[in-house]
């Protein structure tokens, strides 16, 4: 998963260069807004009710939307379940790169995973739904299969990445198995998420993670 972002100023966009609405076109109403709406309204119900248990009706209704109109944006509601965990790897990339005011190097990246699993012990909805799509996607027939195996080839290349820069920096070992241990950290990351939706009370996943990450630190770094 990668911390850089694009940030577009439309700020700068004039009235008389933004497009004109059609006569009794209501505000809002545009693909990527109601795309947005609809997002955003299935996030909310998934997070509240479960994945299984929210009819697209449901959400259809919550975005201001009839049924036909929420299936011309999202045919399935698999489809709707990626493009909500997506949406949330986007916000993930911005809230912690709030916390830094350059580009996160090396160590940092896996500091930021550190604070990532953190966050997500605070949002037990959203980690059932990202476990329920991570269960069923392995299946290549399922809509969700390319978004997942994107999600982790990222998050994969990402942390990896990072190690090879702190190798550059003098601050790992230049034999530091790169590849190798960010497979693992995504490895365990998805395993304490499933431990601990089963057992809260007695594991703590953002503890376990930064320990382990503690000790590859130590292992690797100079």
């Amino acid at each position: 998963m990668s911390t850089r972002h694009t940030v577009t100023d439309m700020s700068a966009t004039s009235d008389r260069a933004a497009p004109r609405r059609g006569r009794g076109r209501p505000r809002g109403t545009g693909t990527g807004q109601t795309r947005e709406r609809i997002v955003a309204a299935a996030a909310e119900l998934f997070a509240e009710r479960g994945f299984h248990a929210t009819p697209m009706t449901s959400i259809a209704e919550a975005a201001g939307l009839s049924q036909t109109g929420l299936l011309h944006h999202f045919p399935a509601k698999e489809e709707l379940l990626a493009a909500v965990l997506e949406q949330r790897d986007l916000r993930d990339l911005e809230t912690l790169a709030s916390t830094h005011d350059h580009l996160p190097r090396g160590w940092e990246v896996w500091d930021d995973m550190v604070r990532l699993v953190g966050l997500n012990s605070e949002r037990e909805g959203f980690v059932r739904l990202f476990t329920s799509l991570a269960g069923e996607a392995v299946d290549p027939s399922h809509p969700g299969h390319g978004w997942l195996g994107a999600h982790h080839s990222a998050a994969v290349e990402s942390l990896a990445h990072a190690l090879r820069e702190a190798a550059r920096d003098g601050k790992a070992d230049e034999d530091i198995p790169a590849e190798q241990l960010a497979r693992q950290a995504v490895a365990l990351m998805d395993g304490l998420q499933l431990q601990w939706l089963m057992r809260p009370d007695e594991v703590d996943m953002a503890a376990d993670f930064a320990s382990w990450v503690e000790t590859v630190r130590l292992r690797w770094g100079t």
